[in-house]
């Protein structure tokens, strides 16, 4: 649709106000417009990170997202470089789905213990 022209990018001046058709700009432009989507999501995720943790813990945190040297997602997801540290982003479906596999590797080695005690009560019950 942006290649069609039915969806337009502007980027080159700050908002200055709303207005009852769209947007002022501080270089004075205006834009007429539907909806406004602001793609803010374009940093990296460690910036954040060193804000909340300060620079020390912050400095430690390793890349997040892209894919590493055999084709896995960097930090999202596992070990970003500081203990009992993770990083759950994306949509709602793979944190859904990746949530499980980090609560059963690092939180609790006592968790482990129950998992594959559960996990063998259920074996036994099965067996005819």
């Amino acid at each position: 649709m942006i290649i069609d022209g039915k969806i337009g990018l502007k980027n080159d001046s700050v908002i200055k106000e709303y207005t009852k058709t769209g947007l002022k700009f501080e270089d004075g432009s205006t834009l007429d417009t539907d909806l406004v989507v602001f793609a803010t999501g374009l940093d990296d995720y460690r910036y954040g990170l060193k804000k909340i943790l300060g620079e020390e813990l912050g400095g430690k945190v390793k890349q997040i997202w892209g894919l590493d040297y055999s084709g896995e997602r960097k930090g999202a997801w596992r070990d970003i470089g500081v203990d009992n540290l993770w990083c759950m982003i994306g949509n709602l479906a793979m944190c859904r789905y990746h949530s499980r596999h980090l609560a059963l590797r690092e939180f609790s080695p006592s968790f482990h213990l129950i998992f594959v005690m559960l996990t063998a009560a259920d074996q036994q019950k099965s067996k005819p």
